[in-house]
Order: C-alpha cells, then sequence, then structure tokens
C-alpha cells in the first residue's frame, strides 16, 4: 500500500472502532498502535472504565482474527491461560503437553485483567510469548500467532515481587479514567451513546496487510534531530539517577521522580514511533510522533507530570531548532 492508502485505512478503520466509545478515542487509537507494531500495552484503570471493551474493538480490527480473554487471580494457574495437559499425549507419549487450542497460545488477540495477579508460572512463561512470541510447550517451542496483547489492573506492579521483567514488556502505558464529560455521561447512561456496529470488512486489516506494515515500519527513516531528542531525554534521566545516588541533589530535585527506561525498551520505543509515522502515511519520524513518548517511559504513576514536562521540552526544543534551520 501507498503512503496515502495506508493513512486512509487506518483513518477509517479508527473510525469504526471508536464509533460510539465515549472519551475513549485516545486509548483505542494507542492499542491499535501498540498492536499495528506487534506490542503490548497496559492499561491502568478502576473497574467499569471499558478496558475490556478496548480489547474487543481491537481483535474487531484484524479480519478473521481470534481472542483470548482471562480474568487472573491469585489462584489463576498456567492451564487456564495456556490450555490444559494433554492426557493422551502424556499416557501415551509419556510427554508433557498442552492442548492450546482456544487459549493464549492460539490466540491473534490477547486481553488479561488484573495481570499482577498471576503466580511465577504464568509470569515466566509470559514474558517469551510477549517479547519473542514464543511458547514453550512440552519438547518444542511453539510460534505464536499474537497480533497484540492488552493487560489491564486497578494497580501498578508491586515492588519487591520480582514484576519488573514482565512490567518493562509494556511497552505503552494508558491511565484509562471515567468519563469526564457531563454530556457524554448522560448519553451513555441513557443508551444513545451505543452505536457500535463492529468494523467494516472494508476497513478491517488482514494478518498479511499487518505483517506487510510491519516490515515496512522498519524503512521509516529516524532524523537525526529525532535520534537527539531520544538520547536527551536518555541522558537526562541518567543524570538525575547518577545525581542521586551521588546525593548531589539541588533543593526541589528529592522530589523529581525518575523513570527507569531499559535499552531494550528505547528501542522498541522507537519502533512505535516508526509505525505511528508509517499509520500517519508518511516517511519518517516526526517531532509529532514524539508525543508519544508520554506514554512509554513512565514507571509508576506519580512520575507522568515530569514525564510529560520532559517530553514537551524537548519537543519544543526540536521544534524551535527545526524553525532556526529552515529560516536560514
Amino acid at each position: 500500500m501507498d503512503r496515502t492508502t495506508i493513512r486512509n485505512r487506518m483513518k477509517a478503520l479508527l473510525e469504526d472502532m471508536n464509533r460510539g466509545a465515549m472519551e475513549r478515542e485516545e486509548v483505542i487509537g494507542l492499542s491499535l498502535l501498540a498492536a499495528m507494531a506487534g506490542e503490548s500495552i497496559f492499561l491502568l484503570g478502576l473497574p467499569g472504565v471499558g478496558k475490556s471493551m478496548v480489547a474487543r474493538r481491537l481483535k474487531d480490527a484484524f479480519s478473521g482474527a481470534t481472542s483470548f480473554e482471562y480474568l487472573m487471580s491469585r489462584f489463576s494457574t498456567p492451564d487456564e491461560i495456556f490450555g490444559p495437559v494433554s492426557i493422551s499425549k502424556l499416557k501415551d507419549d509419556d510427554t508433557y503437553e498442552r492442548v492450546t487450542d482456544g487459549y493464549l497460545p492460539t490466540a491473534d488477540i490477547a486481553f488479561l485483567d488484573e495481570i499482577w495477579k498471576a503466580g511465577p508460572a504464568i509470569q515466566n512463561s509470559l514474558l517469551t510469548a510477549i517479547n519473542e512470541k514464543i511458547f514453550r510447550n512440552g519438547g518444542h517451542d511453539m510460534s505464536l500467532p499474537l497480533i497484540g496483547l492488552i493487560s489491564a489492573s486497578n494497580e501498578l506492579p508491586a515492588e519487591g515481587e520480582g514484576l519488573e521483567a514482565l512490567w518493562d514488556r509494556f511497552i505503552i502505558r494508558y491511565i484509562v479514567n471515567p468519563i469526564s464529560d457531563r454530556s457524554s455521561f448522560k448519553a451513555l447512561i441513557i443508551g444513545k451513546g451505543d452505536c457500535y456496529e463492529g468494523v467494516g470488512r472494508s476497513s478491517q486489516l488482514t494478518r498479511e496487510e499487518w505483517e506487510s506494515m510491519r516490515k515496512e515500519s522498519e524503512s521509516i527513516a529516524i532524523p537525526s534531530y529525532i535520534v537527539d531528542l531520544i538520547a536527551n531525554l536518555r541522558t537526562k534521566y541518567i543524570v538525575r539517577m547518577n545525581r542521586r545516588y551521588s546525593s548531589q541533589l539541588d533543593n526541589g530535585d528529592e522530589d523529581i521522580k525518575i523513570p527507569y527506561v531499559s535499552d531494550r525498551r528505547w528501542k522498541k520505543i522507537v519502533g512505535i514511533l516508526r509505525m505511528s509515522a508509517l499509520m500517519n502515511g508518511r516517511d519518517q519520524v516526526d517531532l509529532s510522533d514524539c508525543m508519544l513518548l508520554e506514554h512509554m517511559i513512565w514507571d509508576d504513576d506519580s512520575e507522568i507530570p515530569q514525564v510529560c514536562a520532559d517530553v514537551q521540552e524537548e519537543v519544543a526544543k526540536g521544534v524551535f531548532k527545526r524553525t532556526a534551520a529552515d529560516m536560514k
């Protein structure tokens, strides 16, 4: 597809996905972006704010897609997520293998609610499922058809419980708040906002189109000023962290929250920016794509105001430099 066709397809797709979704355009758009880039998204929000609705609409974006949904609890077992052990395989072949049909390993779109309640056995399998799209089943590795995974919770992962590696896998992080606009709320409670009829077949993406766009996004150019912007953000956090460890703090610095962004995350973040540019019909990443960084480089929700300020500052510097360069 040429760039204009891609932009028009994405616009039509999002219009269908957003129909009747009150104040959920941004989270639906981010979920689609994450899936298009082959990454996962985490939604933080209270029960009843539409997190599962986002996952169901994401499934509708892809022609013939299958889905898997599960509400985690501290009693959840790997059988409930990855499928039960095959008794016949165990009895006849002495092989410990799961029957995965209808479970996460065979799903195109997955939604895991209350993700942090999952036990270590589930978490360990999710690490490779999310990152490498591989599931170890008995004596062989399954290549997963997973397009996108949405996880959700009403809390962030607790410190000291070994959840850092799993948390790092969710590249986009978003807080879903209750509806704030009075007219939207009134339309919701009397039913006038419920006009979603699914995504039209002409708007849906086939797996072949998704794979083609993922491959094409790898060729999207990253201008040097975008690379500098990202490097400046990374340096800013490293400098702040070093100053904190060395106790060389200025007045007020003690309250600045400092997110940790791994090198792996930075690499995947750039992949998200590339896909954003492609979905908007561009050949290279620009400063508007970089505003997405606000949703990708925080660890704790208390860091969000500072992260947003840092991103906006670097984007503003980039705009100024580009304007000055164009005037020469």
